[in-house]
């Protein structure tokens, strides 16, 4: 959740309500004719067939080397990807609607293709109860890997959500509070540590330590457009791996003379006021503030580590799209107005060139949509990161960054089979991604347009 107010979008996917969800699927079946995305070489195989055995690929091949099935499904002129993932999501906003309207959401997900995601922010009992009762099949929705709540220093930023969401963000103000905060994270089912926004370099350190002690891999998104306690270099210098959002690089690679005034207003822990002239000049100056060299060093530096970026771009839409909110005052909004242009601009400006040095980047949206993900791509997409490498941040990259490569990620035999069929070519157009035919998840049709 990026640290500036934005509007969740609450679209759903349009599949076809009546799409049935099989719980006893044949113990073999054979999806026929079949060009799969091949996520290391970036292109569409020629037709094959694909051999399923319970929740595992058994092969790939032909029909006549794959021996007796139980089922055959005709998937002539279709193309497969792994199953998606959204790699930005707060799903537990969701609840706020109640329980029919999270099922719904939840199980539109994963109708078009969505079948995994990482949420980085949330309570975390709410979060292990829906993830529980998705593992158990109770309810149908994408297998979820969480943070559980937001971690920042005090004040909190998004303290507002606790309200409805008690536990949506919590303070870590000293090393006891990392410790055992983290030692509940991991009793409670999550795999990811969120850190956001304010923090103290000592326990931000410390906290490091203590979340690979316990096995939990941490995103940070280190806060607004300028102004970071925990700049990206920092963090990834320390050994982060997943910086959220687009602008996110803007602080570590202004020009000297710019870097200079930014770093004198932070050393003297200056306020929003004081902040303001430096930020609007910034603002205006957009590219023309950052020193080509200093974003070369920050890529380097990233390839190294091998961290990626979640852009979430559309995010930053939404609030150009929306403008300011009604609680903005008036003399205020032409400021506002500013900063979300200067966001969509300088996103899609370090995404872009970030992406062109190698940086593998994640598909991640902010949100709740079902749809959101889609839209994310079509972004990253226009930006010019070509298809095969937006669809690699939703399938590929996931997987490896998660540690799950060994089941998710690809189509391969011995990998778990969870596929999103679809009727068009997304290498073509990536809007293709949208056109569900089939989805199967753990080797169970969870959506199929004409079963």
């Amino acid at each position: 959740m990026t640290s500036w107010p934005w509007i969740f979008t609450l679209a759903t996917m349009g599949s076809d309500p009546g799409a049935q969800v099989l719980r006893t699927e044949p113990q073999r079946l054979l999806l026929e004719n079949l060009r799969v995305f091949d996520v290391e070489s970036g292109e569409m195989t020629a037709p094959q067939d694909v051999l399923i055995e319970g929740e595992r690929i058994a092969a790939l091949g032909s029909a006549g080397s794959l021996g007796e099935v139980e089922r055959r499904i005709d998937c002539s002129g279709k193309f497969a990807l792994p199953g998606l993932c959204d790699c930005h999501t707060h799903l537990a906003m969701l609840t706020k609607q109640g329980d029919q309207h999270t099922r719904d959401q939840l199980r539109a997900f994963v109708a078009g293709g969505v079948t995994y995601v990482r949420d980085v922010g949330g309570p975390l009992d709410r979060l292990g109860e829906m993830s529980g009762a998705i593992a158990s099949g109770e309810m149908i929705g994408p297998e979820i890997f969480y943070t559980g709540p937001m971690l920042e220093r005090s004040p909190l930023h998004w303290e507002r959500h606790n309200e409805d969401l008690p536990g949506f963000t919590l303070a870590v103000d000293t090393e006891e509070d990392v410790d055992r905060i983290l030692a509940e994270l991991a009793k409670g089912g999550a795999r990811l540590v969120k850190t956001f926004s304010k923090q103290d370099p000592q326990v931000y350190r410390h906290l490091v330590e203590v979340a690979a002690r316990h096995s939990l891999r941490i995103v940070h998104d280190p806060g607004g457009p300028l102004f970071h306690t925990m700049p990206m270099d920092r963090a990834i210098a320390l050994g982060v791996t997943s910086i959220e959002h687009g602008k996110a690089p803007w602080p570590v690679v202004l020009k000297d003379e710019l870097r200079k005034e930014h770093d004198e207003l932070m050393a003297r822990d200056a306020g929003q006021m004081e902040q303001m002239p430096f930020a609007m000049k910034v603002f205006e100056l957009g590219v023309d503030s950052v020193s080509m060299e200093k974003l070369e060093e920050l890529c380097d530096l990233m390839l190294q580590r091998d961290a990626y970026l979640c852009p979430t771009l559309q995010v930053f839409d939404a609030m150009g799209d929306e403008g300011p909110g009604e609680d903005v005052p008036e003399e205020a909004r032409p400021i506002v107005k500013k900063v979300m242009a200067a966001m969509h601009q300088m996103g899609r400006f370090f995404t872009r060139e970030l992406a062109q040095r190698g940086v593998k980047l994640l598909v991640g949206q902010d949100g709740i949509s079902p749809e959101g993900v889609f839209t994310e791509m079509e972004i990253l997409h226009g930006c010019g990161v070509s298809a095969a490498e937006v669809l690699r941040g939703a399938t590929l990259y996931p997987a490896r960054w998660l540690g799950l490569d060994e089941r998710l990620g690809s189509i391969a035999p011995g990998k778990e089979a969870t596929l999103l069929i679809l009727d068009a070519d997304p290498l073509e157009d990536v809007a293709n991604a949208r056109s569900a035919y089939l989805v199967i998840q753990r080797g169970r049709r969870v959506f199929h347009r004409d079963g």
